[in-house]
């Protein structure tokens, strides 16, 4: 298998903008799922079929004071493969202005504890 990044983009953005870059995608997301990406230098065009992989993912890493927090969203299709649409289970939401959220870690998925002792068994040998 050959893996080809098409285009990368990564940079400090106003929190506004990157909204913006959410909306545009999610209106072409949602209305034919054509899509293009485009920058001074690069222009990537997609379609994404009616079904494909969802995945979100966040992520936290302390370092002394300071704690840094990830999102990633990540969508994922084949061009031999047909997905089957699970039930949406995720919903989004904001907090009034002027009220932050506070981000509580969750009880580590099944598969971070296995993770967990599987490096925990490496460390041991």
């Amino acid at each position: 298998m050959t893996e080809k990044t098409l285009m990368s983009i990564e940079g400090s953005h106003e929190r506004t903008a990157i909204a913006s870059y959410f909306k545009q995608f999610a209106e072409h997301l949602e209305a034919d799922g054509s899509v293009t990406f485009s920058t001074d230098t690069d222009e990537v065009s997609l379609t994404i079929p009616e079904t494909a992989e969802f995945e979100l993912e966040i992520e936290s890493e302390t370092e002394g004071e300071e704690t840094e927090y990830e999102i990633e969203f990540e969508v994922e299709w084949s061009t031999e493969e047909t997905e089957t649409a699970e039930e949406a289970v995720l919903t989004i939401s904001g907090e009034p202005e002027g009220q932050q959220e506070t981000i509580e870690e969750a009880e580590p998925a099944a598969s971070d504890e296995r993770e967990a002792a599987e490096e925990g068994e490496e460390g041991g040998q």
